[in-house]
């Protein structure tokens, strides 16, 4: 099984080869550069859970290498470890004024060397475990309410400075509480999950679900204007009457709105988007199409 992995940057082909073949054996997945301008052009590409880096490169050293990793990724999110000659006090304070996690001399045994990018490795995967659950619903696996507000924040904060525009969805789905209060809670889940497989299945890579608690969701659609987002509510609605036949003819009420719409703060635009939702359902209830809860 694949432990993790690693970019190893370092201009001598031999050390190269040497620590690539010795981190494979001990069960990584490596990738091997020479220069640092290849380094951030990976980085743009692939994902890593390590860099080992080398000082002395011939177009741009390590530091600087260093500095412009940690303009795109935290020390908990990509760790760098250098790996070099160069011993004395000045470098290996400089290492780490550019954001280094760790300073390995090319002197210490390889045996050690494995140890220090184990420990290194161990904590970012278990950082990225500990956010993934931070972010996300415990029972559907789609993203929490917490994420929703940061992220909802965060595209209205890039729509005001680059103009990109995004739509959202806010739902509200038929029926839980009947299931749950008639069939039992568990049996409530499994139509949950089923629920947000339904919705999944008829949205982009690009599109992100959020359950807000209880039965209402949301869904953030990038690059979509205000007719693309009640298009794709269609889409979720005939995707979940068909896996979800309990939810009722309408398995549930939408409200939509968009960013165009200037919204002041990420409170605002949910606000704005519940409250069309509710008259949603309002409507049918009046129309009695909505499963009663």
């Amino acid at each position: 099984m694949e432990k993790g992995k690693i970019l190893l940057i370092d201009d001598n082909p031999s050390v190269l080869r040497l620590n690539g073949e010795f981190l494979e054996r001990a069960g990584y997945a490596v990738e091997m550069v020479s220069s640092g301008k290849q380094v951030l052009e990976f980085l743009e590409e692939k994902t890593f859970d390590l860099v080992l880096l080398d000082v002395n490169m011939p177009d741009m050293d390590g530091f600087e290498v260093c500095k412009k990793i940690r303009e795109s990724y935290s020390l908990e999110e990509l760790p760098v470890i250098f790996l070099t000659c160069r011993e004395d006090f000045a470098n290996v304070e400089a290492a780490f004024e550019a954001g280094a996690s760790d300073y390995v001399s090319k002197m210490t045994p390889i045996e050690i060397l494995l140890q220090r990018v184990n420990v290194h490795v161990q904590l970012v995967q278990a950082m990225k475990e500990i956010r993934i659950i931070s972010l996300t619903d415990a029972l559907t696996k789609c993203y929490n309410r917490r994420h929703a507000v940061l992220t909802l924040r965060e595209w209205l904060a890039r729509e005001s400075r680059y103009g990109t525009s995004f739509a959202m969805v806010y739902l509200d789905m038929n029926g839980l509480k009947r299931i749950n209060d008639g069939q039992g809670h568990l049996i409530g889940d499994a139509l949950l999950c089923r629920f947000v497989e339904a919705l999944k299945s008829v949205l982009r890579s690009s599109d992100m679900l959020f359950r807000m608690g209880g039965d209402e969701f949301m869904v953030l659609l990038p690059d979509t204007e205000k007719e693309g987002a009640v298009v794709c509510a269609h889409r979720m609605e005939c995707a979940a009457k068909a896996m979800c036949p309990e939810c009722g003819e309408y398995p549930f009420a939408f409200g939509t709105v968009h960013s165009s719409e200037k919204y002041s703060s990420a409170d605002s635009m949910l606000l704005s988007a519940d409250e069309r939702m509710y008259h949603c359902k309002e409507r049918m209830k009046r129309l009695g199409a909505a499963s009663r809860d």
